[in-house]
């Protein structure tokens, strides 16, 4: 957060400047009000339409020199500082050229930068974009969603910053199998890697913090002198959650997540970062439209690859169907705009099915978890003195209905198969694609 502070009277110049100065002092002064406000160095950047860069720059200068910072000698001071250009709600640009003569420090850019996106309407995909084009668009949608949801998940005060955030490194670590063939595929698994990193450590939050929140809902249904019973196991819970939460804040702070964040932000950007696929020997560009048929049905043949299995399915093969649900609803998800209207009732229809696996998945994973922590339980109690030893009884209890719950969403899946086999299905997936 900013440690600048405004008089009264610092505060109305600043506010004046920012709407009839030149727009070499519109920017500085929009900047340093919004680090006035508190904001942090990337949103400030974004409303002063200046690079973070720059932003960070002219902070120090203003915590050196004041307002001096608005004074300028002459227009041609003023032409030699920096170019600016403000940043649209179309998508990224370039925000900062610093000249080869310029004096600098060694943390202020002394080349062209890259804007991180902002969170956007659509993707942008059109039919007529090649396999490379529609990635990079798709990639750069969810980045922007991604980032968008940093500082919040930083935070910590609503868990759903950390969920959105985690979804958009998901989706984005899915596409990966759609348009990896269009790349390079060692400059692919680098930035793989990154996207896993970050997936990981949000992950091991999120999961936990779904866990917890049906403990504490279980919990809540209980009689009011039942509830402490199930305090301890909840208690260990949480703080897995703070431990996991510091490895978490650890990573998004490190010099690591931001070179990434910084080298694929500039991968996605036009054209830097598009492979020609015919560098590579081949020399066929497909257009999308072309494509997608192709990848929609071959996500689709992937869930019903399992159809043999449903009926003696392990918990384990069905959460790889989960998985491959997942893939194929997302496989809509990124060429929903130029397919047909009917997408959405599919791909919703598609999510019923993941989130009933999901919950098996989650409910399967709380029973593992509460084993394990009755097995601890069991070995601290041996430790206590006998008339000390505390009743396990309302944490097996628990660890019972989580089965009853397993069971109950395992035997029923088989039904919502079925439902998924149905011609009207098939139609409607036939339909999405027509508009190709």
């Amino acid at each position: 957060m900013s440690n600048i502070q405004l008089s009264k009277n610092q505060k109305l110049q600043l506010e004046e400047l920012s709407e009839s100065a030149s727009e070499l002092l519109k920017h500085r002064a929009r900047l340093i009000l919004a680090y006035a406000e508190g904001k942090p160095t990337m949103q400030a950047a974004i409303e002063a339409g200046i690079s973070r860069g720059r932003a960070r720059y002219w902070k120090r200068q203003f915590l050196a020199n004041g307002m001096g910072i608005f004074n300028l000698d002459s227009e041609e001071d003023e032409l030699s500082g920096e170019t600016h250009q403000l940043i649209s709600s179309t998508g990224p640009v370039l925000i900062s050229v610093a000249k080869p003569d310029q004096t600098v420090d060694d943390k202020t850019p002394t080349h062209e930068e890259v804007a991180f996106p902002l969170p956007q309407e659509n993707v942008g995909v059109n039919a007529d974009d090649s396999l490379a084009e529609a990635g990079r668009k798709v990639w750069l949608y969810h980045f922007a969603i991604m980032l968008s949801h940093e500082q919040g998940t930083l935070l910590g005060e609503n868990i759903e910053e950390l969920h959105d955030m985690r979804v958009a490194t998901r989706r984005m670590r899915s596409a990966f199998d759609i348009f990896g063939p269009a790349f390079n595929p060692k400059i692919m698994k680098r930035y793989q890697k990154g996207l896993r990193n970050i997936g990981g450590v949000l992950g091991q939050v999120r999961d936990m913090d779904v866990i917890v929140d049906k403990g504490l809902i279980y919990q809540n249904k209980l009689e009011e002198q039942d509830r402490q019973g199930i305090d301890p196991l909840l208690t260990a819970w949480k703080e897995t959650i703070d431990a996991e939460r510091i490895k978490l804040i650890k990573h998004l702070q490190s010099e690591a997540y931001k070179r990434f964040k910084q080298d694929f932000n500039k991968f996605l950007q036009p054209p830097m970062g598009i492979i020609d696929l015919s560098s590579s020997g081949n020399e066929t560009i497909s257009r999308i439209r072309d494509i997608v048929p192709i990848l929609v049905y071959s996500r689709y043949a992937a869930v019903k690859a399992y159809e043999t299995i449903i009926p003696s399915a392990s918990i384990t093969q069905l959460h790889a169907l989960r998985i491959e649900f997942k893939k194929f609803r997302y496989a809509l998800e990124y060429f929903k705009e130029i397919l047909n209207e009917t997408t959405s009732k599919t791909i919703n229809e598609i999510k019923q099915y993941q989130d009933h696996l999901g919950e098996l998945h989650d409910a399967d994973v709380a029973c593992q978890l509460v084993r394990v922590f009755l097995k601890k339980w069991e070995e601290n109690q041996t430790r206590s003195p006998i008339r000390e030893r505390i009743n396990p009884e309302a944490i097996v209890t628990y660890l019972a209905y989580l089965h009853a719950e397993r069971y109950k969403l395992m035997i029923t899946f088989p039904e919502l198969w079925v439902n998924f086999n149905r011609t009207e299905f098939r139609q409607n997936l036939a339909k999405t694609i027509s508009m190709l």
